[in-house]
């Protein structure tokens, strides 16, 4: 019996699926199975992504076909055996392959509910003659017309058309209690990432993951970030608020597993990008458009950014805002932009354009002053 099994992903990101597979390879030999990537149709497993529709379309069709199927999903999901859990991490992806290679055990068949349900022993067949698989057939009454006339009674009539009484809601958690309303709003209240980057409102290691994004760590020592992407991934991070309870701490060990399988950022590059997304192709007040700018070293451009680079090259020798659109042959707004995000990180140097010196004003004469001693004029 070959121990190659095949894993195919339906509905989830190429980012976690490109992190799946990297860590499909680290975990080989702790899994104990050759997993090869193929398609739905050949697969032992198949991995979806519950909040998309391609996803639960492939789970409905895993179960008819009794495949085994893992739920990839950052919450609890009813009837899912196998869940792989937002953001990945080893242990996770180890155990649920290790699950996903055990047989199918095939449940036993669960008796007709007749009328000597409860009163048979299991296994019993009540009638030799009707196959176990298939219900017994009943000839229903016949129905005269002196019961189809007869009244119905009035709590039956009121029954009729009545809508199904709704299902109950799920519990809620219990509310996080705060000490004081200070606390309570410090927790809650949305914030943009540049204020969890400059502040020293989170005190260790933390994730936070947005729907449809790449989870992020954020590592206040060490002011790094790290997540699963390059830098421009992570502009939905520079365009949301959320709160303060909503990352997740991490230990020492989980951040460990972090840098060795994910990419770095220094804080700088996030404050970078936010400010760049953020300036809307006006310059900050507090530089001058006539002026003349410089950047002070040269900062690699991630490729999804890559119409900045060249306004950046525009930008390694001194010149003035309308002189750098022209050399890159961009837009103003977008110098606009790139000149604000330098200035955040203070990776520029710039200066004002000169001011026009007024004419001085000439001493006045003596007979000026005769005629105006001390200043006081004669009505």
């Amino acid at each position: 019996m070959s121990n190659s099994r095949t894993i195919a992903v339906v509905g989830v990101s190429e980012q976690e699926v490109a992190h799946l597979r990297l860590l499909l390879r680290k975990c080989a030999e702790e899994i104990g199975q050759t997993w090869r990537w193929g398609d739905e149709d050949t697969a032992d497993l198949v991995v979806v992504d519950i909040d998309s529709f391609g996803g639960q379309m492939a789970r409905t069709r895993a179960q008819g076909a009794g495949v085994r199927c893992a739920v990839f999903s950052d919450r609890t999901v009813d009837g899912a055996d196998l869940v792989l859990r937002r953001p990945l991490t080893r242990a996770n992806v180890i155990d649920v392959l290790k699950q996903a290679a055990t047989p199918v055990v095939a449940r036993a068949d669960i008796g007709a509910h007749t009328e000597d349900f409860y009163t048979r022993d299991l296994g019993e067949r009540p009638h030799a003659d009707v196959p176990a698989n298939e219900p017994e057939m009943r000839e229903a009454p016949v129905t005269g017309l002196d019961e189809a006339l007869q009244p119905q009674p009035l709590e039956l009539r009121e029954m009729v058309g009545r809508d199904a009484p709704a299902p109950r809601a799920a519990p809620a958690e219990p509310a996080r209690k705060y000490a004081t309303r200070e606390s309570m709003l410090a927790d809650t209240a949305p914030r943009e990432l540049r204020e969890y980057l400059e502040s020293r409102l989170l005190t260790m290691p933390a994730r936070f993951a947005l729907a449809g994004a790449p989870p992020l760590v954020l590592d206040p020592k060490n002011k790094v970030a790290h997540a699963p992407a390059a830098l421009g991934a992570l502009e939905p991070y520079c365009r949301a608020k959320w709160r303060l309870c909503d990352w997740q701490p991490l230990t020492g060990a989980e951040l460990a597993e972090v840098r060795a399988e994910q990419q770095s950022h220094a804080y700088s590059r996030l404050v970078w990008l936010q400010v760049l997304l953020q300036s809307d192709g006006h310059l900050a007040k507090h530089l001058d458009p006539g002026g003349t700018y410089k950047i002070k070293h040269w900062i690699e451009i991630d490729k999804d950014l890559g119409r900045y680079f060249r306004i950046a090259s525009a930008m390694l020798q001194p010149a003035r805002l309308h002189e750098i659109a022209a050399t890159a042959a961009a837009p103003m707004a977008e110098v606009f932009n790139l000149v604000n995000a330098y200035d955040a990180i203070g990776n520029i140097e710039w200066q004002p354009r000169a001011r026009r010196q007024e004419p001085a004003t000439p001493a006045p004469s003596l007979m000026g002053r005769i005629k105006k001693p001390w200043g006081r004029s004669y009505r």
